[in-house]
């Protein structure tokens, strides 16, 4: 997150820097969203060498908080961060396995089990860029995403996973309205799109050829958003 603050901070910094003080405006709100996002999730099991997958659609309310700078001198182009405090928590899933392999090398049953996997997204931040069309209100809107997914599964196969980080790019539009003089709606729309996450588990295979349990996911989702907000 400190990277993201950075860059925002140069950006504002920039493109401030040639504008008049008369034509900045600084806004500050809430926003409540709700999305819908979907994943393609594929393991490739140790020693065994089986490869499951599964996909998931699931559906999440959460708010967060932005800040802005819109310069009129260009073109009323506008500037954001957008930050969520609490963590998003996903469905907890479980999956019963059962180790089928035949190799006499490999130790079977040791794979077999429920496998529970339970994941929260923190500290999920986006910083923006967005523009406005004419003076429709109407306004297109870019932004790129980062934040945290925590793992916290219990695993048959005994393999922990780290924390990655994730990543990936919204695309927006939108509508801005005036409640009165300092006072701000926004309703939004947008595309999220994340890179590829993938994970290593901690344990190696009995066979000890250097094989660990590995994850790879495919996702994004869309969201519908409100927001309010003060100018000055």
């Amino acid at each position: 997150m400190n990277k993201l603050l950075k860059t925002l901070v140069t950006f504002i910094f920039a493109a401030t820097a040639f504008t008049s003080a008369n034509s900045i405006e600084l806004r500050v709100g809430a926003t409540g969203q709700a999305a819908a996002f979907y994943g393609n999730a594929t393991e490739q099991m140790k020693d065994a060498g089986r490869k499951s997958q599964d996909e998931v659609i699931a559906g999440f309310s959460y708010a967060s908080i932005f800040t802005e700078v819109a310069m009129e001198e260009a073109m009323g182009l506008t500037l954001g961060l957008e930050y969520t405090p609490d963590s998003i928590a996903m469905d907890k899933t479980t999956r019963t396995i059962s180790d089928q392999a035949t190799n006499s090398t490999v130790r079977t049953g040791n794979d077999s089990g429920d496998q529970v996997i339970d994941v929260n997204v923190k500290d999920l931040v986006t910083i923006y860029a967005q523009i406005p069309v004419m003076d429709t209100g109407v306004y297109a809107k870019v932004g790129y995403i980062q934040a945290t997914v925590e793992t916290k599964e219990s695993l048959a196969t005994g393999s922990t996973y780290k924390n990655v980080d994730l990543d990936g790019m919204e695309y927006g539009i939108g509508y801005m309205g005036d409640l009165s003089d300092m006072v701000f709606y926004k309703l939004e729309s947008t595309y999220i799109d994340f890179d590829d996450i993938s994970a290593v588990g901690s344990e190696e295979g009995v066979s000890g050829n250097g094989s660990y349990n590995k994850i790879t996911v495919e996702a994004g989702g869309v969201s519908a958003k409100a927001s309010i907000g003060l100018r000055f």
